[in-house]
C-alpha cells in the first residue's frame, strides 16, 4: 500500500520524522532550486574572471533504514536521513572550461564546497536558499581557480584532450514525476531476521554471525541553466548476512550472503532466509576442512555471479569513456576501437534504460543521468569487436554520439560509469555442453585439475597507468576439478590477471545468463549498478594465494549459547 504521510507533515518536518519528503514538498525544493540557480546565472561573476556559462543543480534526498540481527535478537534499527545538492558549475566555455582530465580528480572532500552540501531537514525557503547560495559561492571561486590552475599546467604540460569540448550543449528537458514509496513491512523483516539468526544459535563454530536487511529510497530533482528539470526516485534493498569462524589450526574462513534487488517482493520469504543462512553456515564448515589450494594457473570455470564480476572488472571500467581524456590513465582499449577486443560470439551493452531482466530487477537502471541527460543504449563490444565507449556530457576522442553515463554519489564529479552491463553470447552453450568443453579443456592442456569458481564476494581493479594493470576477484566458493569430472571443495586462493590476455583466453559463455545487482566504487562514489552474464569459460586464468595469517584462539571461550530454561544466577 502507499506510504501515508503522518499529520505533521504539512508543517514542513515530514523529512525530520520519516526521511522523505511528499511530491508537494518536493515540488517546492525544486522551485527553491531554480529561483537561486536563475539569481546566481543572472549576478554571478567578476570583470576580468571565466565567464560562467554552465550552472545545475542535482538534489537529493536519501532515507536509509536497516535493522541487523544476531542469534536471534534485533540488536539495531536505524534511520538515516539526509538532503543534499551537487552543484556542477562551469566557467569558461563549451570548448574549455576548469575540468581536465575528464573530471577523473575533480573529487576531494577537502574542498571548502563540501561543507555546503547538506541541505536544511525542513523545507523552507529561506533556508534552502541561503545552503544554496553558500554552495554556489563555494564552487564558483573553486572553478575560477581550477580554470587558472589548469592554464598555468598547459606551460609545462601538453593536454592532449585540449581539442576535445569540455562540455556539449544539452538539451531542454522537462520529465519525471515522483510518487510515494511503499512502506516497509518492518513486522515481517523483524520476524524474519530473528528467526533466520537465530539458527545460528545450532552453529557454535561459528563465532559470529549478523544479518542486515536494509531500505534505500533516494528522491532526486534536477535543474539547469538550459532550462531542464528532471525528477526521478529509485528504491533499493539489501539483504546481507556475513558470518566467519577460526578453524581449529587458527585460519579464518568468511562467507557472506546478498540479495540486492529494486522490488521488495524479490527478498526471499522467512522459509526461503533460514534456507540460505543454514546452506552458508553448512559450507562455511566445510571450506574450514577443505584443503589450501597453492597458486594455480590453467582451465578456470565462473560461474554466472564471478563471470558477471570479471566481466565487470576486466571490461566494463576501461570503456568508461572519461579514462580516455586523462595522460594517468592506462586507457588499454584507447587505439582499439573497430578491433577485436574478445573472441567473435561476445557481445557487451550497457542499457540503463532496462528495469528488467527475466523478471528481475536491476538496480543500474535510470532514465537520465547525473548530467541530466537522456540515458541511452551503449554498443559496446559486438561480435568480438569495439564500437564505443560510455559517455558523459563531453566529447571523446573518436566518438560523437553520446549515451547518457555521467553517474555520481555525492560531492564527486559525475564520471561516465557502468548502468545495467549486459554480456551474452552469439554461440552460447547449454550447462552440461559448457561443463563438458571444461573437461575437455583440462584434458586437452594436461593440466591435473581446473577449477569452477561459484561464488565472490568482490573484485577490484586498477587503470591507472603508474600501476599495474590488473584486475582480482575475491572468491568465496570454487572447486578443483579432476579431468574425470570429481570435484573437491578448496580454499585459499583469488582469481587475477591483465584484462587483454584474460579476454584472449575466453573459450565459451554459456546460456544461463543471471542478474547480479550490487554496489560499484570509483572516482565519482558508491553506485547502484547490475551485470547480467553467462557462465565463462577461461583456458587459463591465474590464481593467487589469499592471506594465510593463522589467529590465536580466544582467551576467553564464547558463553554457552542456545540453552533454554536454564536459571540465571543474580
Amino acid at each position: 500500500m502507499p506510504a501515508r504521510a503522518p499529520a505533521h507533515a504539512s508543517s514542513g518536518l515530514y523529512q525530520s520524522y520519516v526521511g522523505l519528503y511528499t511530491p508537494e514538498q518536493m515540488g517546492r525544493v525544486g522551485a527553491y532550486l531554480r529561483l537561486e540557480l536563475d539569481r546566481s546565472k543572472r549576478l554571478l561573476g567578476h570583470p576580468g574572471r571565466p565567464r560562467l556559462y554552465f550552472l545545475s543543480y542535482l538534489f537529493r534526498n536519501h532515507r536509509r533504514e536497516s535493522l541487523r540481527a544476531r542469534l536471534g535478537a534485533i540488536v539495531a534499527h536505524d534511520i538515516e536521513a539526509r538532503a543534499q545538492v551537487f552543484c556542477d558549475l562551469r566557467v569558461g566555455s563549451h570548448r574549455y572550461d576548469q575540468v581536465p582530465r575528464g573530471g577523473l580528480d575533480d573529487n576531494s572532500d577537502e574542498d571548502e564546497s563540501c561543507r555546503y552540501l547538506d541541505m536544511p531537514a525542513e523545507v523552507n525557503e529561506d533556508a534552502y536558499r541561503v545552503a544554496l547560495w553558500r554552495l554556489t559561492e563555494a564552487r564558483y571561486r573553486e572553478a575560477v581557480e581550477r580554470y587558472y590552475e589548469r592554464k598555468s599546467e598547459e606551460l609545462h604540460y601538453v593536454d592532449e584532450a585540449r581539442s576535445y569540448a569540455s562540455r556539449l550543449p544539452g538539451e531542454r528537458v522537462r520529465a519525471g514525476k515522483l510518487r510515494r514509496f511503499a512502506q516497509p513491512d518492518l513486522d515481517r523483516w523483524t520476524r524474519m531476521l530473528r528467526r533466520a539468526s537465530a539458527l545460528l544459535r545450532r552453529f557454535t563454530d561459528i563465532q559470529v554471525s549478523e544479518l542486515e536487511l536494509s531500505s534505500w529510497h533516494v528522491q532526486q530533482c534536477f535543474v539547469s541553466s538550459e532550462g531542464s528539470r528532471i525528477e526521478q526516485q529509485r528504491a533499493v534493498f539489501d539483504l546481507y548476512a556475513t558470518f566467519w569462524m577460526l578453524t581449529p589450526a587458527g585460519h579464518r574462513v568468511e562467507q557472506e550472503l546478498s540479495v540486492v534487488t529494486a522490488d521488495a517482493g524479490e527478498l526471499p520469504d522467512e522459509r526461503e532466509l533460514v534456507r540460505l543462512v543454514r546452506e552458508r553456515a553448512e559450507l562455511m564448515r566445510a571450506l574450514g576442512r577443505a584443503p589450501y589450494l597453492p597458486a594455480f594457473s590453467g582451465p578456470v570455470l565462473l560461474g554466472p555471479g564471478p563471470a558477471g564480476l570479471f566481466f565487470h572488472e576486466v571490461v566494463g571500467h576501461r570503456l568508461e569513456g572519461s579514462r580516455l581524456l586523462s595522460p594517468d590513465e592506462g586507457a588499454t582499449f584507447a587505439a582499439l576501437r573497430g578491433k577485436a577486443v574478445a573472441p567473435a560470439f561476445v557481445d557487451i551493452v550497457d542499457d540503463p534504460t532496462r528495469t528488467r531482466f527475466r523478471g528481475a530487477s536491476l538496480i543500474g537502471s535510470f532514465a537520465y543521468d547525473d548530467e541530466g541527460r537522456r540515458a541511452r543504449r551503449a554498443r559496446l563490444v559486438e561480435g568480438g569487436v569495439l564500437r564505443s565507449f560510455l559517455t558523459t556530457g563531453g566529447s571523446l576522442p573518436g566518438q560523437s554520439e553520446l549515451n547518457g553515463h555521467a553517474r555520481n554519489a555525492g560531492y564527486e564529479r559525475p564520471i561516465s560509469r557502468m548502468g545495467n552491463l549486459f554480456v551474452s553470447s552469439r554461440k552460447p552453450l547449454g550447462q552440461k555442453e559448457l561443463w563438458q568443453r571444461f573437461l575437455a579443456e583440462i584434458r586437452r592442456r594436461r593440466a591435473p585439475f581446473g577449477i569452477f569458481v561459484a561464488e565472490t564476494m568482490g573484485g577490484e581493479t586498477e587503470t591507472r597507468s603508474y600501476d599495474f594493470q590488473a584486475f582480482k576477484g575475491e572468491i568465496m566458493r570454487a572447486e578443483r576439478v579432476l579431468p574425470s569430472g570429481e570435484r573437491e571443495l578448496v580454499r585459499g586462493v583469488d582469481f587475477v590477471g591483465t584484462p587483454l590476455s584474460a579476454l584472449e583466453s575466453l573459450v565459451a559463455l554459456g546460456d544461463d545468463l543471471s542478474v547480479d545487482n550490487a554496489y560499484c566504487g570509483a572516482e565519482s562514489g558508491y553506485i547502484p549498478v547490475s551485470t547480467v552474464a553467462p557462465s565463462a569459460l577461461l583456458a587459463t586464468l591465474e590464481l593467487q594465494s589469499k592471506d594465510r595469517q593463522r589467529y590465536s584462539p580466544f582467551a576467553l571461550p564464547p558463553p554457552p549459547i542456545g540453552r533454554r530454561g536454564r536459571r540465571v544466577r543474580r
